[in-house]
């Protein structure tokens, strides 16, 4: 599984990473979509609150048995509890194919020595096309945006396509200067790109 431009996780990922059964290159790839993504993480908040709730009611109804014709205020509570959580999830898809209205700036990154790219379109979405020239064809690559202090920003993973890779950073990017790094699957730096970014 691949996180590349605005994917999300699938129900089925969700429900297994709530119950603690992703696991491998899968978890990982999960976990990083997680840290950058905040519709994700509040499709996980939700179905971990659905998850708790059906725990809470299969220990309620273990714990306590129900009278005939009476069921128990906890067993109760913890089904209204997942009937809420499942509502809240199903309120998320339409959050996660919504698509802007305006157009992402597109910023092309070669691959020349002490070149720097400048864009002035802060806090809106940005569109980055990364030139491989040069570089040896892998299946997928990692792409890391960074401050100058070297706190990162934002995480993709994104195949190739006519030798460039194109990831949005649906959020933009403050005013300031970024180092936009390339990485091979097993984490070596193969690029590093320079962004400037400044106010409209």
């Amino acid at each position: 599984m691949s996180f590349v431009d605005d994917c999300h996780a699938t129900d089925d990922q969700f429900e297994r990473y709530s119950m603690g059964r992703l696991a491998g290159l899968e978890l990982e790839q999960f976990e990083e979509h997680l840290l950058v993504c905040t519709a994700c993480q509040t499709r996980l908040a939700a179905e971990d609150a659905f998850t708790q709730g059906m725990r809470s009611a299969a220990q309620a109804s273990e714990s306590q048995p129900v009278a005939p014709r009476r069921i128990h205020p906890k067993l109760l509570w913890g089904f209204g509890l997942a009937a809420a959580a499942l509502l809240a999830v199903m309120a998320v898809p339409p959050l996660l194919t919504h698509r802007p209205a305006v157009q992402p700036a597109l910023v092309v990154l070669q691959a020349n020595r002490g070149s720097e790219s400048s864009i002035t379109a802060a806090r809106t979405a940005i569109t980055l096309a990364l030139d491989l020239t040069d570089l040896r064809p892998l299946p997928g690559y990692r792409i890391e945006v960074v401050d100058q202090t070297g706190r990162q920003v934002f995480a993709s993973q994104a195949a190739p396509a006519n030798n460039s890779l194109r990831v949005t950073l649906s959020d933009g990017l403050s005013r300031g200067t970024y180092f936009v790094r390339l990485y091979s699957p097993a984490r070596e730096l193969l690029r590093e790109y320079a962004l400037t970014c400044s106010a409209p």
